[in-house]
């Protein structure tokens, strides 16, 4: 497609023409001969690196919001190219760059940046490449379908230290020592009980004392929590997103601080994970597509693990065994004084 300055030079070429052919002079004729050649050059140098440049891409699996993602394309061609725009990315999210020079059969590597603004599955688009050419007369423009997907993983926000009491009653993983007959730590000696493995005979102390004494061991309990996250289908997507920040957070905590945790929820079915890949991979795709949380509170009950709900506010259980974080935009489930609230960028907060 010819440019603003392409299409002027083809009308100055055909006025130049049409002059030629009516006084028959050789000079015109010349002179539309160059102007002819300059547009053919314009044309191929503008088409022919596009139409038979092949790319190929390099992209993150995963990513979070607010992230960079440098996705990194090859270019190569039999013809070689100069000044080609390069366009890719996602549906919210595409960016470009310049390339400045392709030599014949040779690749050449530029990064595209872009920064996801909201979670998701992603499926990329086509790779556009567009010229001007050497001369800018002429524009061309091909679009390369490549395939490929990327995730987009909520943010997650530290929880401030204000919060953390009130989230102790789930998170605290000291736990209380058990004692087993497991060979984990050593715990003491006992009187030796029919039953005992001779294994467990501690021979130096039972000749101090006298008498058969066994070892004894002890074997920490680990706490265990699921965070719930309320999947409402009544609620604005932009809430659930708050919602799903709020849950990758208190999640993201659990795990540092050593717990057995889980993140779940129910939108067409039951829905529970506990590996971070597995569980954020869910909270970026996680749509609003069930019932009120308070319904199905009870499935997720038992098991000795602490719930900590996170609600979007219409339908907060009223709870004294749950730990119930709410929204703080949400003026009218507003918790009393020493509550806990999430924001719309997910830090979750003590009221």
């Amino acid at each position: 497609m010819p440019t603003r300055e392409g299409t002027t030079l083809l009308l100055v070429a055909a006025a130049v023409f049409l002059l030629a052919t009516n006084l028959m002079s050789g000079l015109l004729f010349v002179l539309d001969a160059l102007l002819v050649a300059l547009v053919v050059v314009g044309a191929g140098t503008a088409v022919v690196p596009v139409r038979w440049l092949r790319v190929t891409r390099d992209a993150p699996a995963r990513s979070r919001e607010g992230e960079l993602v440098e996705v990194t394309l090859t270019l190569e061609g039999p013809r070689g190219g100069r000044f080609l725009v390069v366009e890719d990315g996602w549906e919210g999210a595409r960016g470009r760059a310049v390339v400045p020079h392709i030599e014949r059969r040779r690749p050449a590597a530029v990064v595209i940046r872009v920064i996801p603004s909201r979670r998701g599955r992603y499926a990329f688009g086509p790779v556009a490449v567009a010229s001007r050419g050497a001369v800018g007369l002429f524009s061309a423009r091909r679009q390369i379908a490549l395939g490929g997907q990327i995730i987009i993983w909520p943010r997650t926000r530290p929880v401030p230290p204000p919060a953390l009491p009130l989230l102790a009653p789930a998170l605290d993983a000291a736990g209380a020592a058990q004692r087993t007959r497991q060979a984990e730590d050593l715990y003491g000696v006992r009187d030796y009980q029919p039953g005992d493995a001779a294994s467990r005979i501690h021979w130096r102390s039972s000749a101090r004392r006298g008498a058969l004494v066994v070892r004894e061991f002890e074997r920490p309990v680990t706490r265990a929590a699921t965070v719930l996250l309320d999947l409402d289908r009544r609620q604005s997507p932009e809430r659930l997103d708050a919602a799903v920040r709020a849950a990758a957070s208190v999640f993201a905590l659990a795990r540092d601080r050593g717990l057995d945790v889980a993140v779940a929820g129910w939108g067409e079915a039951r829905s529970e994970h506990r590996s971070w890949e597995d569980a954020m991979d869910w909270l970026a795709g996680v749509a609003p597509s069930g019932p009120p949380v308070a319904e199905v509170l009870g499935a997720f009950r038992g098991g000795g693990r602490a719930l900590i709900v996170v609600s979007s506010g219409a339908t907060a259980p009223r709870d004294p065994e749950v730990i119930v974080i709410t929204p703080a935009d949400d003026a009218a489930g507003t918790p009393a004084a020493g509550g806990l609230v999430y924001t719309a960028d997910g830090t979750v907060q003590a009221w």
